[in-house]
């Protein structure tokens, strides 16, 4: 999948200059919910119950007492993007709308921006909350307007633009929250059921959710500036010789030949920025180890994770970690069958002329884009990588039993000399090797 940033932004401007309304926004409007099933969806969090009323085209969310908030979230994670909705509330309850959502890497708790759904007498419907994070980011005590906006015991209609780091929301056509924060870029949609004491059963309601999908906005450094370079078919060998994987001339894309062994470039690195693309099988009913699982060697010493993971919580063995040592901060997964990106800008270890490590590796990592790793230091060889070591050594995409894709890999080598500062900034000044 690429990523084409000034594309976003040509048509987010062309927008803004022509004053689009709701109807004419670029973006095709979809559907979130289909209005019979739960397709697309999955639980997390508390026992509560979701139901669907066919006869309504809603989605019911069920408070259950004494258990934690519950979500229904989608399958996919969405970026940028305006979205719509409409609820209704029992007038008894709290709830709200997750939007940029993850699950908390050390227990699985969903974290993020929540839309308010407040039917008390504070009324901040529409307000911006992070969920098991900083709490309140932009309540409504301030704007009286969208306090009285809120229809009680009545269908409501909320519009939310998430745009790069600009987060607003509408209520029944009313401006409310209105938010500039950069802490996640991406993440699900969920609906939330909140933990209550009540031993009565309360109702929320939600119908016509849909969705203009913008993207997830690029944030990568371009790498298509001169001096990099392209690694085709040609400067891979395999076991010293030839490749047994797959080269598809026409698409230029090399595929895994399973169990055939990892190949490796003809060339060593020590300091770069690579960009490449994968897309891994559609697999069913196979364990962790067998789903789609891959990786990048640098230097043949430090993997960084190529593995499906999507639906699935961040551990040190997901998709675009640094394979045990660092989760990635987000979870930016596509499906398999889709093409993702990685951009990895590497720093290698320096030693002194004694052949000891003065400095550790560095490595940052961009997932279809978002910035997941930054800046983190690697201390030693990774999983089964080759022991450290003063020389520099090659790149190495790992078979691991998968048919993995991989396509428009490209490597520019650097000299960067600072590792104590973010690797994003060091690259604007680094020079080309």
């Amino acid at each position: 999948m690429k990523f084409n940033i000034w594309k976003w932004f040509g048509i987010l401007l062309a927008g803004q200059a022509l004053g689009l309304s709701a109807a004419d926004e670029p973006g095709e409007w979809k559907d979130l919910f289909d209005g019979k099933s739960f397709l697309g969806w999955h639980i997390r969090g508390g026992q509560a119950s979701y139901h669907i009323d066919q006869d309504h085209q809603t989605i019911v969310g069920v408070t259950k007492r004494g258990t934690p908030n519950t979500f229904l979230c989608t399958d996919r994670v969405y970026g940028d993007f305006i979205l719509e909705y409409e609820f209704k509330v029992d007038p008894r309850m709290n709830s709200g709308v997750q939007i940029r959502s993850n699950p908390r890497e050390n227990d699985g708790v969903v974290w993020g921006y929540q839309i308010e759904i407040d039917p008390s007498d504070r009324a901040w419907t529409a307000g911006i909350y992070e969920e098991s994070g900083r709490g309140w980011l932009n309540p409504l005590d301030k704007n009286p307007a969208a306090q009285k906006a809120f229809r009680q015991n009545e269908w409501n209609h909320v519009r939310v633009e998430a745009i790069g780091d600009s987060l607003k929301t509408f209520l029944n056509g009313v401006p409310a929250a209105d938010l500039k924060d950069d802490r996640t870029s991406a993440g699900f949609i969920g609906l939330q059921v909140h933990g209550t004491g009540s031993a009565e059963p309360l109702e929320v309601r939600w119908r016509n959710l849909k969705i203009q999908d913008l993207a997830i906005p690029a944030d990568a450094p371009d790498l298509n500036p001169p001096g990099s370079q392209k690694l085709g078919y040609n400067a891979w060998t395999q076991n010293g010789g030839c490749l047994k994987w797959v080269w598809d001339s026409e698409e230029e894309t090399l595929t895994i030949a399973p169990k055939s062994g990892n190949i490796q470039s003809k060339e060593n690195f020590e300091d770069f920025q690579m960009h490449l693309e994968f897309n891994l099988p559609i697999l069913k009913d196979v364990d962790w180890g067998a789903d789609g699982n891959s990786g990048v060697y640098i230097q043949g010493r430090y993997e960084i994770q190529i593995i499906n993971s999507y639906m699935k919580e961040a551990t040190y063995q997901h998709c675009a970690a640094i394979y045990k040592v660092a989760p990635p901060s987000q979870n930016v997964a596509l499906p398999p069958g889709e093409w993702q990106s990685m951009d990895i800008i590497f720093r290698a270890p320096r030693w002194n002329e004694n052949g000891e490590k003065t400095e550790n590796a560095y490595a940052s990592v961009y997932w279809n884009g978002v910035l997941v790793q930054d800046n983190v230091a690697i201390p030693d060889k990774t999983g089964s990588g080759q022991p450290e070591g003063p020389t520099t050594g090659p790149i190495v995409l790992q078979d691991h039993g998968s048919a993995v894709q991989f396509r428009d890999m490209r490597i520019i080598p650097l000299n960067l000399e600072k590792a104590d500062t973010s690797l994003r900034t060091a690259l604007h000044s680094a020079p080309r090797r």
